[in-house]
């Protein structure tokens, strides 16, 4: 590979400009928080309210109010007396009652308890429930008055829940009895006459959700709207409004730039988080990095098949330097999914395959000890890396099966009946066939159709692959025979499967 592809992806004013844009901290990364949906809620919630502390007073409320009566596509979520056309065109007057995280429906009921019966769930011994699946995440009570087309006077409450999902699906997803949204829906007829005066109208029921492909809603009531619907109509608006408070300024945009970095962590729970949504001026620099040819070279390097099914190529050309490409990837992890992610966001198919990258941490610093058998003392004295590990595997291996049979020596296709090539993707039907070479003999790129093979493998090109010196000559067998050297989390999380079935002791150490 040539290394200029590298040195001009670097040049590049849109990496030198999202570069730095993405490695500032915001609030919600130095509270570890990026992916908490009560973070979020409360977030929302503040933007939303028109006497919060932004200044912004009422123009994200009816952008929202806008966003989810466009989005309301059917009589069930949003028609009730012309309300639905007033609130897109932004032409009524507006009061606000409350807004609020967290609202249990108990907590709204008062003397209505009996009929929430089938509608929010029980604890053991009879109490409802006021946990998560029977809670609004956001809760809000509005006044929206306007004259309508036989000028006459209307004023309406309007009631507003938001069911926000960041990673996990509604409860009971599908069960038209017990799903989540479809319990919501039945609570706001109960509560209809609890919280609202004679003048109630049709309740707005939101579901939010990420930009990707998770499900929708199962009541049909739901309006359902994404991070990135939000981000476009509601969010942005305001980052662009809000001059005159910096601290505002900075708390938006913070907000808007951990909406699109991926996040592995949240708290103590750690998930695979995905991004959520990307503004439109971050958006255009992004493409300018995924026409590069350095990121296609990364990509089509440490991610062959999905770089193949997602950039339409039958086949992928693999680089001289893979070693290289892949630390260039770790380099630029972040950056690189959202460049991803940015590009196929809209495209439903290939998006499925570009998470599988984007939810994927690349960077794993586990380390391992290893022994031969239970019992027996660890063969390294220090934590070894998941290289280094496998390695240690496959000395264990030939050291109790020379326990058993002291007087037999392995072969190198013994090892190789043992572990298969299929164990390790990233060299699997590339360039190698095999996960073990005896270097007395000539060691070649062996799987045919590579642009490589043939081609004599060697220290000086490719010690990235085979640990070249003595210390790591697996013991007990005919020759110099060698193991691959780059494992994969997956990749070795299935070699540790065999060695536990093969008696070998491997222990992790986070």
């Amino acid at each position: 590979m040539d290394p200029k592809l590298i040195l001009d992806f670097y040049k590049l004013p849109e990496f030198q400009k999202l570069n730095a844009y993405y490695m500032q901290s915001t609030v919600f990364s130095v509270l570890g928080v990026q992916r908490s949906e009560n973070r979020h809620s409360s977030f929302l919630a503040w933007l939303l309210n028109p006497d919060a502390s932004h200044s912004l007073k009422e123009m994200p409320l009816r952008n929202f109010l806008a966003l989810i009566a466009a989005k309301a596509d059917d009589q069930d979520k949003c028609y009730f007396y012309q309300v639905r056309q007033h609130l897109l065109s932004g032409n009524y007057q507006l009061k606000v009652d409350c807004v609020k995280t967290e609202q249990s429906i108990v907590g709204l009921a008062n003397e209505k308890l009996s009929d929430l019966d089938c509608i929010v769930e029980k604890t053991d011994n009879g109490q409802f429930k006021k946990d998560g699946q029977n809670r609004f995440d956001i809760w809000m009570l509005v006044h929206i008055a306007f004259t309508d087309e036989q000028d006459c006077e209307r004023n309406w409450t309007v009631p507003i829940i938001v069911e926000n999902k960041i990673y996990s699906s509604e409860g009971y997803a599908g069960n038209e009895e017990k799903a989540q949204t479809m319990r919501y829906h039945r609570a706001m007829g109960v509560l209809q006459n609890v919280v609202c005066d004679d003048n109630y109208c049709q309740p707005l029921q939101v579901y939010l959700t990420p930009s990707d492909t998770k499900k929708g809603p199962t009541a049909p009531s739901f309006i359902h709207i994404t991070y990135q619907d939000l981000l476009d109509y509601v969010i942005q608006p305001c980052a662009s409004a809000e001059k005159s408070d910096v601290e505002v300024g900075v708390l938006i945009n913070g907000y808007i730039r951990n909406l699109s970095c991926p996040s592995n962590q949240d708290g103590e729970n750690e998930r695979d988080y995905s991004i959520l949504a990307i503004a439109e001026p971050e958006s255009q620099d992004l493409d300018v990095l995924f026409k590069s040819e350095g990121f296609e070279a990364a990509l089509c390097a440490v991610f062959p098949e999905e770089a193949q099914a997602l950039l339409g190529q039958t086949t992928i050309e693999m680089p001289d330097d893979i070693s290289l490409l892949e630390q260039f990837w770790n380099a630029n992890e972040n950056l690189f999914k959202i460049v991803l992610y940015n590009h196929f966001k809209n495209d439903k198919e290939k998006l499925a395959i570009a998470q599988k990258i984007v939810k994927v941490n690349n960077r794993d610093n586990t380390r391992y000890f290893v022994a031969v058998k239970q019992g027996e003392p660890w063969l390294n004295k220090k934590a070894a890396s998941k290289s280094e590990a496998s390695f240690l595997i496959f000395k264990a291996y030939c050291l109790s099966r020379h326990e058993m049979n002291p007087s037999a020596e392995l072969s190198v296709d013994d090892l190789r009946s043992e572990f298969d090539s299929s164990l390790n993707s990233y060299y699997h039907n590339r360039f190698l066939k095999y996960l073990f070479y005896d270097f007395d003999q000539d060691v070649t790129v062996d799987v045919e159709g590579n642009k490589h093979f043939g081609n004599a493998l060697c220290p000086e090109s490719d010690g990235w692959d085979f640990y070249w010196d003595n210390d790591h000559i697996l013991p007990n067998v005919k020759g110099q025979v060698r193991s691959v050297k780059m494992w994969r989390k997956d990749d070795f999380d299935r070699l540790v499967e065999i060695a536990v079935k093969l008696g070998i002791v491997v222990e992790a150490k986070e």
